[in-house]
């Protein structure tokens, strides 16, 4: 058994033992603390790409496409022969040939002009010149001929040797047709084509039962033509024919020789209540056989032909020089409403 001096020191030394651990403890405590930033929360905000600057948009005026607007119809004038004028002056004067002249006038002869004499000058273009490959025709034809047909065509030489083609186209359905035209060729002796033209007839309609003449100049054709053939290649329906044309109505015609020409007189009368314009008188002459030898288209005065309206004729007409004996004669008169 321990003595209590013994317990005492054993005690001492428990003590110390508890101090020396206590002291390591603390030491361990006691230790390098290592200070970081604090960190910082995560940002909600969404981060954008830079805006791209645009160019400013200056309002520009557009120039709007051209419209196509449908070209006019070619519209013929009349020129009144004054002192000193010449067919070939006329011509050059209005920009168109003597081809064109002699279409739509008929038989033209330069030495029997008279001064007051109408000839009418088509717009340049508007009729159609004889040439080789056939295309001489401005209005394409749009749809098949109406069945009409040429008559009475004869062909006549001249001292110069330029060769005439005249005729007429007969109306004989039951409607007014117009832009009628018809194509003439010449034939030598082997039954050849070797020239051809399309004239349109004197007349813009013709109504049922009606004639209207045409003429073709062929200046310088093939020294072998022996023929020609003639025939209708366009012939539209004219609609609207009745508000379209005045109703006048030709009497009173009177043909009478002189000399070499033939003097053909009468009236015409408008019977309709419209006022009109281009109006004209178309003569045609006929030799023995009935074949056409010569026409005229003569322009009458409007302003003298309102409704219920009239006037008188007197023109002088050139036969060709070739069939100068004349048998009968024919006056058409047409005008348009306005």
């Amino acid at each position: 058994m321990k003595s209590h001096s013994q317990q005492k020191q054993q005690l001492i030394w428990r003590g110390l033992i508890f101090l020396g651990l206590l002291s390591v403890l603390l030491s361990a405590c006691n230790g390098r603390v290592i200070s970081g930033a604090t960190p910082t929360s995560a940002s909600l905000a969404v981060s954008l790409a830079t805006p791209t600057v645009l160019p400013t948009l200056i309002p520009q005026m557009l120039t709007p496409a051209p419209t196509n607007t449908p070209a006019p119809t070619p519209t013929p004038v009349v020129h009144i022969i004054q002192p000193g004028d010449t067919l070939l002056g006329i011509a050059l004067q209005y920009g168109v040939t003597l081809d064109e002249l002699y279409q739509v006038n008929g038989v033209l002869k330069p030495e029997l002009l008279q001064i007051g004499q109408a000839v009418v000058i088509p717009a340049p273009g508007s009729v159609g010149k004889p040439t080789n490959n056939n295309s001489g025709a401005v209005i394409a034809p749009t749809q098949p001929p109406l069945p009409v047909q040429v008559e009475h065509a004869a062909r006549y030489q001249t001292p110069v040797g330029s060769v005439w083609v005249l005729g007429e186209v007969f109306n004989s359905t039951d409607q007014p047709i117009e832009n009628v035209q018809v194509r003439v060729s010449l034939i030598d002796a082997t039954g050849v084509e070797v020239d051809s033209a399309r004239p349109f007839v004197a007349l813009d309609a013709i109504p049922p039962g009606g004639r209207a003449p045409f003429s073709v100049l062929f200046e310088s054709p093939p020294v072998n033509v022996i023929d020609f053939q003639a025939f209708v290649v366009r012939a539209d329906p004219s609609y609207n024919y009745t508000t379209r044309y005045a109703t006048l109505e030709v009497t009173d015609v009177q043909t009478k020789q002189e000399g070499t020409q033939y003097r053909v007189a009468g009236k015409v009368t408008h019977t309709g209540a419209t006022h009109v314009v281009g109006a004209q008188v178309v003569i045609t002459l006929y030799d023995g056989k009935g074949h056409v030898t010569g026409f005229r288209q003569y322009a009458l005065p409007d302003d003298q032909l309102g409704p219920g309206g009239g006037v008188t004729f007197d023109v002088l007409v050139s036969p060709d020089p070739s069939a100068p004996k004349v048998a009968n004669s024919t006056a058409s008169a047409q005008a348009r409403t306005r």
